[in-house]
């Protein structure tokens, strides 16, 4: 089918469709500024739906729904479409809209990474003040970056998307708390309840939209989706089913301090992969938003990269569903789950390790200085871990000068005096929503 056909049939498509219902989501997109919105984050987030919140929003303004269009780039029935053949996009649309260019046209681009030379398409569109806003979304972290800081420098808003959060996942459940007495509420077992299922099941959309779903299968297939379509089929990876023994392999390892080597090594019971290869697909996940790698926190940029890293996944329920043993580590999920949100809120994030071992799990950055220390213990009721996460914290907030660290526990509230020192307890469900 020729190109201006594929186009027409897309935007009579567009035109008769209807909106799905919505659940809000609260980020920060200036839908009238004139630069290009762009959103990335891992596959199935709800990207795609939060386009459609931006042209809802469009559409209550007054904006007629002649002037907008949004176009899947993934899907099929488009391709093969070059980033050049896109050039015809506007003129089509113009053409079959009667739209004049004193009017704005808003177009939503899903999955812009799927075709070349579209960056080169977009700052054309931009430079020349074609009267166009532009909003394109990406599942490629590397992709996207890359070629907006290139071609795009000045002319472009980022905004990173995540899976629900806990407060999300609690609203769309109607379920509403007050933060002052949650402590003391009633509602509080309801809370407790509801936290542990979506530390089971996760946040990604259709987890909570859909809870008849066999959720586990649904979170594979969208792993299978990441790892064949997003990674393995964009790179022409030649040995896809050590790539994927490799991601597992990381799932099922998160938060243990690594080296590349002594990850090869560990890796190697399943099968061999040499460092740099190692390297290059430790990259691939983390550009799909897969995993994410925490350095050791030092002030010489020698020395941290030099130190064991941590992994962490982008969401507990697609931890559980896929990981070889790690489901039954609550451990772990926790602290999976405090550096999701962690990473939510843009702090640089590192971990810190003295020469005793002494560590603390996460230590927060603004600028040149550390904000927060947090430990993260399910269970502190043994008296030697217990010990042993203070004496992590105390040590952390020596060598930073600070007076104060946090312990994120299963179910415990308060704080204490230890050594001159303010240490705080606080729930992990608790402090999600507080933050």
């Amino acid at each position: 089918m020729a190109t201006r056909e594929k186009l027409k049939n897309a935007i009579v498509e567009w035109q008769e469709r209807e909106l799905p219902p919505l659940q809000e989501r609260r980020y920060e997109v200036n839908i009238e500024a004139p630069h290009v919105n762009d959103i990335v984050g891992v596959r199935r987030c709800g990207k795609t739906y939060y386009m459609y919140q931006l042209i809802s929003e469009l559409l209550e303004s007054g904006v007629p729904k002649s002037n907008i269009l949004y176009l899947n780039l993934d899907d099929d029935r488009l391709q093969p479409l070059s980033g050049d053949e896109l050039q015809l996009l506007i003129g089509t649309l113009r053409e079959m809209q009667e739209i004049s260019e004193n009017d704005r046209l808003y177009l939503f681009l899903d999955e812009i990474q799927n075709f070349p030379s579209w960056e080169r398409w977009i700052k054309g569109i931009y430079d020349r003040k074609e009267n166009v806003k532009i909003v394109i979304s990406g599942s490629n972290a590397s992709l996207l970056s890359q070629d907006i800081s290139r071609l795009l420098t000045g002319r472009h808003l980022s905004t990173s998307m995540f899976p629900f959060s806990f407060a999300e996942f609690l609203e769309y459940h109607s379920i509403d708390y007050d933060m002052k007495s949650l402590p003391y509420s009633e509602k509080r077992t309801d809370i407790k309840r509801k936290f542990n299922e979506y530390l089971k099941n996760g946040g990604f959309p259709e987890t909570v939209f859909y809870p008849s779903v066999q959720h586990h299968e649904l979170l594979q297939s969208y792993f299978d989706d990441i790892i064949y379509r997003d990674i393995i089929s964009r790179y022409g990876i030649r040995n896809p089913v050590i790539f994927k023994d490799l991601a597992l392999f990381c799932i099922s390892n998160i938060a243990k301090p690594h080296t590349y080597n002594s990850l090869r090594r560990l890796f190697a019971n399943y099968s061999s992969i040499s460092t740099d290869t190692l390297i290059t697909y430790l990259a691939y996940l983390q550009d799909a938003f897969l995993l994410f790698s925490v350095s050791h926190y030092d002030e010489s940029l020698k020395q941290q990269l030099n130190k064991p890293r941590k992994l962490y996944c982008i969401d507990t329920g697609m931890i559980t569903a896929v990981s070889f043993k790690l489901s039954s580590d609550i451990g772990r999920l926790y602290e999976n789950m405090v550096f999701i949100r962690l990473l939510r809120s843009g702090s640089e994030i590192y971990y810190w390790q003295d020469q005793k071992g002494l560590e603390v799990d996460f230590v927060t950055k603004e600028g040149l200085e550390p904000t927060h220390l947090i430990q993260v213990c399910f269970d502190l009721s043994d008296p030697d871990t217990r010990e042993r996460e203070i004496n992590g914290l105390l040590a952390g907030m020596k060598n930073f000068r600070m007076n104060e660290g946090i312990i994120i526990t299963s179910d415990d509230f308060g704080e204490e005096i230890v050594e001159g020192k303010v240490v705080k307890y606080v729930p992990l469900w608790y402090w999600l929503l507080e933050q």
